[in-house]
């Protein structure tokens, strides 16, 4: 009789020891996926108060008499955003533009960082991939800043 004892016992141990071990592993798992779910809304959050809007217009002659490409572009989200060249990504026809080919100006002279409302002028200083001949004059920027995308088409004169 006390060897059946003996063997419940050994056996409930054995239980509790591997439950605390399936416990464990659960409770790790769970705060991975909460971390990284935390992770993620804030990535989210940040590219939802990003918003912009190209206000330029499509129909004007580009590029300009200075062979540069002038693009103002309004904040319409919530977030100021630096006025550093390293913030915007832009490809220009499929061909992406370097920090140097193009420059970030804030029209409203209000200092370093684009604020909600703001206008910026994005002045495209390297245009060779511009499509000027008479069959294919249309052409296609993407902007890029914290994750908000806008496309400005044109045709080039």
């Amino acid at each position: 009789m006390a060897s059946v004892s003996a063997s419940h016992l050994i056996i409930f141990v054995a239980s509790l020891v591997i439950a605390a071990g399936v416990v464990g592993t659960l409770t790790t798992g769970v705060e991975r996926v909460s971390s990284s779910i935390d992770d993620g809304s804030l990535d989210v959050s940040q590219q939802i108060r990003m918003d912009m809007s190209v206000i330029s217009d499509s129909g004007a002659d580009y590029p300009n008499s200075n062979g540069d490409l002038l693009i103002h572009v309004r904040n319409t989200g919530s977030q100021s955003v630096p006025i550093d060249e390293s913030e915007f990504d832009l490809v220009l026809n499929g061909n992406f533009l370097g920090n140097n080919d193009f420059t970030v100006n804030d029209v409203n002279d209000e200092g370093d960082v684009w604020r909600p409302g703001g206008v910026v002028e994005i002045e495209i200083t390297n245009t060779e991939n511009i499509n000027d001949d008479e069959n294919d004059n249309d052409n296609r920027l993407f902007l890029t800043v914290n994750g908000d995308e806008e496309l400005f088409e044109f045709s080039a004169t």
